[in-house]
């Protein structure tokens, strides 16, 4: 696992890219600042960005939104925060903020240590994309704790997704090794390269 993560993407992403379908996955682990320069973006006018309690959601706990019920309560309940887009009141974005743990599938939890902080669960209604929502939710991100309880943000990302990777490129990250999931007869095992662990993330089956 100690090769180039971008060299392996480019050499094998159509392979990967199969794997992933059927569960099988291979990221790269990233750890990054909080990015003080970058601005918030001016969104169009209706839409706001807003800090909430993973509580405050629950009215558009429905498929529609991509929430349930079982999971804003179990979100609440490890202390973990989230930034919501609204579009004249109506939820239309949303991303979570956790420092311990954060489901990854149905079988895999991250778990994260050393203070981090770690952003998952994105999400944007395809009716309201390419409005730099998902822009404003980062950087108000970036205020929900303060900044010497959460210094940096840790993230992973599948090697072969170059559009995320571009994506948050004025961030700067740096990579801190490789780690991933793989799916045998329907049951999910995890990995970790050297240097994941130590920086703060490490992948954990259910019951370990």
């Amino acid at each position: 696992m100690a090769g180039n993560p971008s060299l392996i993407a480019r050499l094998y992403a159509p392979v990967l890219n199969r794997l992933a379908r059927i569960g099988t996955q291979l990221f790269i682990v990233r750890l990054g600042g909080p990015s003080a320069h970058i601005r918030a973006p001016e969104l169009e006018p209706g839409y706001t960005v807003e800090a909430k309690k993973p509580l405050d959601l629950l009215p558009w706990a429905k498929p529609d939104w991509g929430l349930t019920e079982e999971f804003l309560r179990s979100s609440d309940a490890r202390g973990d925060r989230c930034v919501a887009n609204f579009f004249k009141g109506d939820l239309v974005g949303y991303g979570f903020v956790s420092r311990s743990l954060a489901p990854v599938t149905p079988q895999v939890y991250a778990r994260i240590s050393g203070g981090l902080q770690y952003r998952y669960k994105g999400w944007t209604h395809p009716q309201h994309r390419r409005k730099h929502l998902s822009h404003a939710r980062g950087r108000l991100n970036s205020q929900l704790f303060p900044e010497d309880q959460a210094p940096k943000m840790i993230s992973y990302v599948a090697v072969q997704n170059f559009a995320s990777r571009l994506t948050h490129k004025e961030v700067r990250p740096e990579s801190v090794g490789l780690c991933g999931i793989v799916r045998i007869f329907g049951t999910d095992y995890v990995f970790h390269g050297p240097g994941v662990k130590s920086a703060g993330f490490e992948l954990i089956r259910y019951g370990d």
